[in-house]
């Protein structure tokens, strides 16, 4: 469904019927497309799609896939602020655990330009308003945390090595264990907002137990 600001009504984008896996990710920045994941019938496996809002609200009709791979599940889809690209990330099970990496490419569709390695898991990737830095959460210092990197939109690639921008390293205040489910990341010019968490716990002696 799509709903107005103006109006406060809403309509339908696609219609009524049974989608496995769909949800939706991202405007376009011209606000013509929708990115969504839709789980491939066949694989199971989690592929990023493409709706033209002008098509509602038949919009699956003339739907077209932009991403997928059989040996990955593809999630968090987003338009750099300009339009010209795409980030979104990876992930496959391996013997060790998920891995998951962060990839860019181009709107339309193309080859994967890798922006992290597989060896720390990454999720939430996000665009800075003026698409010069992805920003994403990682563990790769053993909690999660906000880090980023600069991407050269001009040539396509990623320019460094990542950086860390928050150091929440204590379990008196993180970014919750269960990332994927519970934690979401935005941005401001200026601003930076996630969910953050405070664990602890005690351990207590049971008197009288026999009675």
């Amino acid at each position: 469904m799509i709903w107005s600001g103006e109006t406060h009504n809403e309509e339908p984008l696609t219609t009524p019927g049974h989608f496995l896996g769909r949800v939706p990710t991202d405007w376009s920045p011209d606000g013509k497309f929708l990115l969504m994941i839709q789980d491939n019938d066949n694989t199971g496996r989690g592929e990023i799609w493409q709706l033209p809002v002008a098509a509602r609200p038949h919009a699956e009709g003339v739907a077209r896939r932009i991403a997928s791979n059989p040996a990955y599940d593809l999630d968090e889809g987003r338009y750099s602020p300009d339009g010209r690209w795409m980030v979104f990330e990876a992930l496959r099970n391996q013997p060790q655990g998920p891995e998951t990496t962060l990839y860019v490419m181009t709107a339309a569709g193309g080859p994967w330009i890798r922006i992290t390695d597989d060896q720390h898991f990454v999720d939430k990737p996000r665009w800075s308003p003026d698409g010069k830095t992805i920003y994403f959460v990682s563990g790769r210092s053993g909690f999660f945390n906000v880090w980023g990197i600069r991407f050269d939109s001009a040539k396509g690639k990623p320019v460094g090595h990542p950086f860390s921008v928050t150091a929440l390293n204590s379990l008196s205040l993180m970014v919750p264990r269960h990332i994927t489910g519970s934690a979401g990341l935005s941005l401001t010019q200026d601003r930076l907002v996630l969910p953050l968490t405070h664990e602890s716990g005690s351990i207590w002696i049971l008197d009288h137990v026999e009675r």
